[in-house]
């Protein structure tokens, strides 16, 4: 009896540690008759604990519990799976994970393999967004339906903010729509809107409020919503205030057409009530742009800009238009383009008078590109043909100067190779051009120049064998590479000079010259390690070239030298520096010199730049960033005019890491002292929200 006692005691104790063993593996042998016999993947279930029932097909996991179904992954304190439907109801810190998709809940009944279910009191997350609510209604693979809930980017458990609504929809990868919609800053609420929807691939929101104070259009504050009609079809739409002026309004709208192309329309409207000039005028711009893909060759462009008078831009888009283009030009050009050639049909109008422009109604250009006359003869040729009506319209003016001009160049060359190291290209070329009219006697005049000259060019270089990581150089090898270029060219005096012209751009300004082109170019280049593989890196790059002008009247002379250097001795570190030099006067014309460092891990940003303009400026710029410590950062940007010794700004700014936002704090010192505050959402970097003066970034060494 004790010994059967002892088998008995023995045979239990084997089968307890037994059943421990196979009950992690349980779902793996349960799981491949189940694919056996049904013919899809199975469901995998792990856990602590985990038991199989045969009559109703289902397992019951325990403790850590992890199921996984294709890309998708569920954890969570327990969980009963049904092996035929694939459906499971799972409990307790629920996680489900699909690609950057995560839903959370305590409670969640779910299906593999439609991809849907309910979540009672959860959580998703896709992509920057995280929304929540009462009930999460996954009800495809790629939609959720969220009643009374929220969304936000902010993935704290309290949100700093919450855009609160009974209904969320939101399509995976697409975009996030909400309606009636609340939002609320530390659970106050601020704005309301009846629809909002956010795609989600896009880093700019659809609400922008911009408050300030500024010494021309007093406090302001200026607002747009960003509307998405579909994929191709969005813009924005402007309610703008401003304290000196009015209140102003604006349509943006864009578009994408397979069969038209795209384009681009903005709008804008404002009855200007000027306080300070006690005047109310209405102002208003139209602005439009559409480019068509004809064909994969074929390009047609259109552009109109039409305002109501010569200052509209710049006083109210001075930074984003009128810097970068005061008297922007409405055409209508159509460019075809071929290996060989090509062609170009514009038209091009004057639609505001206060302008002085240039119309060409039409031009027509065709432009050969330098090419081989014939096969196994080295001789090469390219051509421009160019004719072109040109009508002059000063600014407010009735008088016109009209003329049609025909101008064709027509080059022929002979390159060729001199002892296997010297590049030699020949040229001869003629320049005819007729004018209907010439400036003195109003007659037709036909003008001619012939051209000749050639291009002499080589390259020598070296390599050493030097390697060193001193100052963390990181240096594999050198390569000096040494590229001088001598051109000689001639430009015969023309039958028509251009005093007895009308100048309408660089075609009427032909002149005789006869002189030498020089250039050298030096190069330094290394090999660093990036990716396992050796790659080149360029160190230094500097040209250096002039003219010699051979003159019969006057004394031969050199032209001005320029320069152009780039250093880069490491990747994070570049310097650049452009000059002009008067060689005949020995008188440096401009110098300018930029230098920009940075931390590869974004802990520190350094730029300095010098302009050197004879007889108008020399200023020196600085900007300096520094991260303090993992939430806060310093920037100080100072510009000092020598010429008068005068600090012409100064910006200090602090700013602040709050989780889903980012807070500046910057003080301006300039023509009148500013403080503002900047408040950024770090999922969306391009909008700022500002208390003060409105700001744009300086740029380092611009003068700006």
């Amino acid at each position: 009896m004790k010994i059967f006692h002892k088998i008995n005691l023995f045979s239990a104790v084997f089968l307890f540690f037994g059943l421990l063993t196979i009950d992690h593996r349980l779902s793996t042998l349960v799981y491949a008759a189940s694919d056996t016999d049904i013919g899809t993947l199975p469901v995998e279930v792990n856990g602590d604990q985990v038991e199989y029932f045969d009559t109703e097909k289902k397992v019951v996991g325990k403790g850590n519990v992890i199921v996984k179904y294709k890309d998708i992954r569920m954890t969570c304190k327990q969980v009963t799976a049904f092996l035929d439907s694939k459906d499971a109801i799972a409990e307790g810190d629920v996680v489900i994970t699909r690609g950057d998709e995560v839903l959370k809940g305590e409670s969640i009944r779910y299906n593999f393999e439609n991809e849907t279910g309910v979540i009672l009191k959860g959580v998703a997350t896709a992509g920057v967004w995280y929304a929540g609510g009462d009930e999460l209604n996954k009800v495809s693979p790629d939609e959720i339906d969220i009643k009374n809930g929220y969304i936000t980017t902010c993935d704290l458990p309290k949100p700093h903010y919450r855009i609160r609504s009974r209904q969320v929809k939101i399509f995976l990868g697409k975009r996030v729509v909400a309606k009636n919609v609340t939002f609320d800053v530390g659970g106050v609420p601020i704005l309301y809107l009846p629809v909002y929807s956010q795609p989600m691939k896009e880093k700019f929101p659809k609400i922008s409020l911009v408050p300030g104070r500024d010494k021309v259009w007093g406090s302001y504050l200026l607002s747009s919503y960003r509307y998405n009609l579909s994929d191709d079809v969005k813009g924005n739409l402007h309610l703008d205030y401003r304290q000196n002026k009015g209140v102003g309004e604006g349509v943006d709208y864009s578009y994408k057409n397979k069969a038209i192309g795209k384009g681009y329309l903005r709008t804008y409207f404002i009855d200007e009530r000027d306080k300070v000039r006690h005047s109310n005028t209405d102002r208003w711009r139209v602005m439009y742009r559409h480019k068509w893909e004809m064909r994969p060759d074929t390009t047609a462009i259109l552009e109109y800009h039409r305002m109501s008078d010569i200052s509209f831009t710049k006083d109210f888009f001075y930074r984003e238009e009128f810097e970068r283009e005061p008297e922007p030009k409405s055409l209508v050009s159509v460019i075809h383009t071929r290996p060989n050639y090509a062609a170009t049909l514009t038209a091009e109008k004057r639609v505001n008078r206060f302008f002085t422009e240039t119309e060409r109604l039409p031009e027509a250009e065709l432009n050969i590109k330098n090419q081989r006359l014939l096969e196994g003869l080295p001789f090469f040729y390219k051509g421009d043909f160019d004719v072109v009506n040109l009508n002059k319209k000063d600014a407010d003016s009735g008088e016109d100067n009209n003329v049609v001009r025909a101008d064709t160049y027509n080059q022929a060359s002979l390159p060729f190779r001199f002892m296997d190291f010297l590049s030699v290209d020949p040229y001869i070329a003629a320049r005819e051009t007729l004018y209907t009219r010439e400036a003195s006697t109003d007659k037709e005049r036909f003008r001619g120049a012939l051209y000749s000259g050639a291009d002499l060019s080589t390259n020598f270089y070296r390599i050493y064998d030097y390697r060193t990581n001193f100052m963390n150089l990181d240096i594999e090898g050198l390569r000096h590479i040494f590229m001088p270029t001598l051109s000689y060219f001639y430009v015969s005096k023309p039958t028509l000079l251009p005093q007895d012209l009308f100048e309408f751009d660089e075609t009427d300004k032909v002149d005789s010259r006869n002189g030498i082109g020089i250039s050298f170019e030096n190069k330094l280049q290394t090999k660093r390690l990036e990716n396992d593989s050796l790659v080149a890196a360029e160190l230094l790059r500097w040209v250096v070239e002039t003219d010699y002008l051979l003159r019969k009247e006057q004394d031969s002379s050199f032209t001005n030298l320029a320069s152009d250097l780039e250093i880069r001795p490491y990747n994070w570190l570049f310097l650049k520096q452009t000059a002009l030099y008067d060689l005949k006067w020995n008188d440096l014309k401009s110098l300018k010199t930029d230098l920009t460092a940075h931390d590869p891990k974004d802990n520190w940003r350094i730029g300095a730049g010098h302009i050197y303009e004879e007889g108008d400026s020399s200023q020196l710029t600085t900007e300096l960033e520094t991260r303090l410590t993992p939430r806060w950062k310093i920037r100080v940007y100072e510009r000092y005019e020598f010429k008068g010794n005068e600090m012409k700004a100064q910006e200090y700014s602090v700013t602040r890491d709050l989780h889903c936002w980012e807070m500046e704090v910057t003080y301006s010192v300039g023509e009148a002292n500013t403080l503002w505050v900047i408040f950024r959402l770090k999922a969306f970097p391009e909008l700022p929200l500002k208390l003060g003066a409105s700001y744009y970034g300086p740029r380092t060494g611009s003068g700006s």
